[in-house]
Protein backbone atom coordinates (compact mmCIF):
# COMPACT_ATOMS: atom_id res chain seq x y z
CA UNK A 1 0.00 0.00 0.00
CA UNK A 2 1.35 3.46 -1.17
CA UNK A 3 1.26 6.78 0.70
CA UNK A 4 -2.09 7.91 -1.45
CA UNK A 5 -3.80 4.71 -0.56
CA UNK A 6 -2.82 4.52 3.10
CA UNK A 7 -4.25 8.66 2.79
CA UNK A 8 -7.28 7.05 1.47
CA UNK A 9 -8.11 4.82 4.13
CA UNK A 10 -7.20 7.06 6.95
CA UNK A 11 -9.82 9.30 5.26
CA UNK A 12 -12.34 6.50 4.64
CA UNK A 13 -11.83 6.15 8.51
CA UNK A 14 -12.63 9.58 9.01
CA UNK A 15 -15.65 10.43 7.20
CA UNK A 16 -17.20 6.72 7.74
CA UNK A 17 -17.85 7.80 11.68
CA UNK A 18 -21.01 9.99 11.64
CA UNK A 19 -23.75 9.83 8.76
CA UNK A 20 -26.47 12.12 8.40
CA UNK A 21 -30.01 11.31 10.13
CA UNK A 22 -33.49 12.74 10.22
CA UNK A 23 -32.56 14.93 12.83
CA UNK A 24 -29.27 14.98 13.78
CA UNK A 25 -26.18 13.03 12.99
CA UNK A 26 -25.90 9.27 14.21
CA UNK A 27 -21.99 7.82 15.49
CA UNK A 28 -21.22 4.43 14.08
CA UNK A 29 -20.55 1.74 17.30
CA UNK A 30 -17.87 0.13 15.57
CA UNK A 31 -14.88 2.17 15.88
CA UNK A 32 -11.39 2.64 13.59
CA UNK A 33 -13.18 1.00 10.73
CA UNK A 34 -14.05 1.76 7.19
CA UNK A 35 -18.45 1.93 6.56
CA UNK A 36 -17.77 -0.61 3.27
CA UNK A 37 -15.71 -3.23 1.69
CA UNK A 38 -15.06 -2.86 -2.22
CA UNK A 39 -12.19 -3.37 -4.27
CA UNK A 40 -11.28 -2.21 -7.97
CA UNK A 41 -8.25 -3.23 -10.15
CA UNK A 42 -6.10 -0.56 -8.83
CA UNK A 43 -7.36 0.34 -4.51
CA UNK A 44 -9.55 -1.78 -2.23
CA UNK A 45 -10.51 -2.00 1.30
CA UNK A 46 -10.61 -5.76 2.60
CA UNK A 47 -13.55 -7.25 4.40
CA UNK A 48 -11.42 -6.95 7.72
CA UNK A 49 -10.94 -3.29 7.36
CA UNK A 50 -14.81 -2.54 6.81
CA UNK A 51 -18.18 -2.93 8.92
CA UNK A 52 -20.16 -3.64 5.87
CA UNK A 53 -19.56 -5.51 2.41
CA UNK A 54 -20.32 -4.10 -0.95
CA UNK A 55 -19.90 -7.58 -2.76
CA UNK A 56 -21.69 -9.56 0.03
CA UNK A 57 -24.66 -6.73 -0.59
CA UNK A 58 -24.51 -7.16 -4.21
CA UNK A 59 -24.93 -10.42 -4.57
CA UNK A 60 -27.87 -10.80 -2.38
CA UNK A 61 -29.77 -8.44 -4.31
CA UNK A 62 -28.69 -10.70 -7.67
CA UNK A 63 -26.73 -8.63 -9.59
CA UNK A 64 -23.92 -9.75 -11.92
CA UNK A 65 -23.30 -8.67 -15.36
CA UNK A 66 -26.15 -10.39 -16.30
CA UNK A 67 -27.81 -7.40 -15.67
CA UNK A 68 -25.38 -4.51 -14.80
CA UNK A 69 -23.42 -4.53 -18.08
CA UNK A 70 -23.40 -1.87 -20.14
CA UNK A 71 -26.40 -0.47 -17.71
CA UNK A 72 -26.50 2.41 -16.00
CA UNK A 73 -26.29 3.02 -12.03
CA UNK A 74 -27.90 5.19 -9.29
CA UNK A 75 -26.87 5.24 -5.59
CA UNK A 76 -29.11 7.51 -3.38
CA UNK A 77 -27.05 7.89 -0.32
CA UNK A 78 -24.03 6.95 -1.66
CA UNK A 79 -21.80 7.46 1.46
CA UNK A 80 -17.94 6.87 0.16
CA UNK A 81 -19.10 5.24 -2.94
CA UNK A 82 -18.23 1.77 -2.27
CA UNK A 83 -21.10 -0.26 -3.77
CA UNK A 84 -20.42 1.74 -7.20
CA UNK A 85 -17.03 1.04 -7.25
CA UNK A 86 -17.62 -2.16 -6.40
CA UNK A 87 -20.94 -2.47 -9.55
CA UNK A 88 -17.74 -1.01 -11.35
CA UNK A 89 -16.65 -5.39 -11.36
CA UNK A 90 -19.65 -5.73 -13.84
CA UNK A 91 -19.23 -3.54 -16.35
CA UNK A 92 -22.11 -0.80 -15.83
CA UNK A 93 -21.55 1.74 -18.79
CA UNK A 94 -21.94 4.83 -15.92
CA UNK A 95 -22.77 5.51 -12.71
CA UNK A 96 -24.27 8.93 -10.60
CA UNK A 97 -23.51 8.44 -6.50
CA UNK A 98 -25.62 11.35 -4.52
CA UNK A 99 -24.41 11.68 -0.93
CA UNK A 100 -25.31 14.53 1.83
CA UNK A 101 -21.41 14.98 3.23
CA UNK A 102 -19.79 16.82 1.11
CA UNK A 103 -15.79 15.51 2.67
CA UNK A 104 -17.95 11.79 1.34
CA UNK A 105 -18.13 13.04 -1.89
CA UNK A 106 -14.90 14.67 -2.21
CA UNK A 107 -13.04 11.30 -0.80
CA UNK A 108 -14.83 9.16 -3.52
CA UNK A 109 -14.48 11.38 -6.34
CA UNK A 110 -10.30 10.89 -5.74
CA UNK A 111 -10.74 7.01 -5.56
CA UNK A 112 -12.38 7.09 -8.60
CA UNK A 113 -10.25 9.37 -10.25
CA UNK A 114 -7.35 7.39 -8.92
CA UNK A 115 -8.54 3.78 -9.92
CA UNK A 116 -9.45 5.74 -13.38
CA UNK A 117 -13.11 4.86 -13.23
CA UNK A 118 -14.42 7.68 -15.28
CA UNK A 119 -17.75 6.11 -16.00
CA UNK A 120 -18.55 7.22 -12.14
CA UNK A 121 -19.69 10.47 -10.58
CA UNK A 122 -20.53 11.52 -7.61
CA UNK A 123 -22.59 14.51 -6.43
CA UNK A 124 -23.71 16.53 -3.15
CA UNK A 125 -26.82 16.73 -3.11
CA UNK A 126 -30.03 16.19 0.18
CA UNK A 127 -32.11 13.53 -0.63
CA UNK A 128 -35.21 15.17 0.02
CA UNK A 129 -34.39 18.40 -2.40
CA UNK A 130 -33.79 16.12 -5.46
CA UNK A 131 -35.34 17.03 -8.61
CA UNK A 132 -36.64 13.30 -10.23
CA UNK A 133 -36.49 15.23 -13.71
CA UNK A 134 -33.29 16.33 -13.06
CA UNK A 135 -31.98 13.27 -12.50
CA UNK A 136 -33.40 11.23 -15.24
CA UNK A 137 -33.45 7.30 -15.27
CA UNK A 138 -31.07 4.89 -13.86
CA UNK A 139 -31.43 0.84 -15.48
CA UNK A 140 -30.00 -0.20 -11.47
CA UNK A 141 -30.93 2.10 -8.36
CA UNK A 142 -29.81 1.91 -4.71
CA UNK A 143 -31.55 3.27 -1.66
CA UNK A 144 -30.08 1.15 0.89
CA UNK A 145 -30.92 2.35 4.67
CA UNK A 146 -31.90 5.91 3.91
CA UNK A 147 -35.64 5.25 4.48
CA UNK A 148 -35.94 6.54 7.75
CA UNK A 149 -33.93 9.34 7.74
CA UNK A 150 -35.66 11.35 5.30
CA UNK A 151 -37.74 13.74 6.44
CA UNK A 152 -40.92 12.57 4.14
CA UNK A 153 -40.77 9.09 2.59
CA UNK A 154 -43.74 9.69 0.68
CA UNK A 155 -41.55 11.74 -1.85
CA UNK A 156 -38.81 9.01 -1.62
CA UNK A 157 -40.70 6.30 -2.90
CA UNK A 158 -42.17 8.70 -5.44
CA UNK A 159 -38.56 9.46 -6.42
CA UNK A 160 -37.67 6.16 -6.88
CA UNK A 161 -40.24 5.62 -8.65
CA UNK A 162 -39.27 8.09 -11.07
CA UNK A 163 -35.91 7.55 -11.31
CA UNK A 164 -35.92 3.82 -12.00
CA UNK A 165 -35.72 2.45 -15.30
CA UNK A 166 -35.88 -1.19 -14.63
CA UNK A 167 -34.08 -2.76 -10.86
CA UNK A 168 -34.47 -1.39 -7.67
CA UNK A 169 -32.32 -2.46 -4.71
CA UNK A 170 -33.84 -1.31 -1.61
CA UNK A 171 -32.61 -1.57 2.21
CA UNK A 172 -35.01 -0.56 4.88
CA UNK A 173 -33.69 0.52 8.55
CA UNK A 174 -33.92 -1.15 10.94
CA UNK A 175 -38.10 -1.89 12.71
CA UNK A 176 -38.76 -1.19 8.87
CA UNK A 177 -42.72 -2.25 7.89
CA UNK A 178 -41.62 -4.20 4.80
CA UNK A 179 -45.71 -4.84 3.65
CA UNK A 180 -45.49 -1.17 4.02
CA UNK A 181 -42.48 -0.84 1.71
CA UNK A 182 -44.19 -2.99 -0.58
CA UNK A 183 -47.54 -0.98 -0.88
CA UNK A 184 -45.37 2.34 -1.29
CA UNK A 185 -43.24 0.74 -4.23
CA UNK A 186 -46.13 -0.89 -5.66
CA UNK A 187 -48.08 2.48 -5.82
CA UNK A 188 -45.34 4.13 -7.65
CA UNK A 189 -44.88 1.42 -10.62
CA UNK A 190 -43.02 -1.08 -9.43
CA UNK A 191 -44.69 -4.20 -10.87
CA UNK A 192 -42.47 -7.08 -9.01
CA UNK A 193 -41.17 -6.46 -5.70
CA UNK A 194 -39.72 -9.14 -3.57
CA UNK A 195 -38.74 -9.44 -0.06
CA UNK A 196 -35.20 -11.38 0.45
CA UNK A 197 -34.65 -11.49 3.81
CA UNK A 198 -32.77 -9.26 6.24
CA UNK A 199 -29.56 -8.01 5.71
CA UNK A 200 -26.24 -10.53 7.20
CA UNK A 201 -23.11 -8.20 5.94
CA UNK A 202 -22.39 -6.03 8.93
CA UNK A 203 -20.06 -6.57 11.40
CA UNK A 204 -22.45 -5.64 14.23
CA UNK A 205 -24.62 -8.19 14.40
CA UNK A 206 -27.65 -6.30 16.38
CA UNK A 207 -27.19 -4.17 12.92
CA UNK A 208 -28.48 -7.15 10.50
CA UNK A 209 -31.91 -6.79 10.97
CA UNK A 210 -32.43 -4.39 7.74
CA UNK A 211 -34.62 -5.51 5.51
CA UNK A 212 -34.03 -6.00 1.66
CA UNK A 213 -36.30 -6.22 -1.06
CA UNK A 214 -35.54 -6.46 -5.31
CA UNK A 215 -37.80 -4.17 -7.19
CA UNK A 216 -38.41 -4.20 -11.05
CA UNK A 217 -40.74 -2.18 -12.95
CA UNK A 218 -41.49 -5.18 -14.90
CA UNK A 219 -41.59 -8.66 -15.07
CA UNK A 220 -37.65 -10.02 -15.61
CA UNK A 221 -37.59 -12.11 -19.27
CA UNK A 222 -36.69 -15.81 -18.30
CA UNK A 223 -32.98 -16.45 -19.93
Amino acid sequence: MNDIEHEFKERLRDTSRTFRKKEGRHTLKSENVIYCAFGTDRFTVGRNEAQRSAPERLARFGLSRANVEGRSALDLGCHNGAMLMELTNLGPSHGLGIEYDAEKVAIAREIATYCGLNQLHFEQGDLDLLDAAALGTFDVVFALAIEAHVLDAGRLYALLGKVTGDILCFEGNGNCDVDAVKESLQAVGFQTIHYIGFCDDDIVPANNKRPMLVARKAEPALI
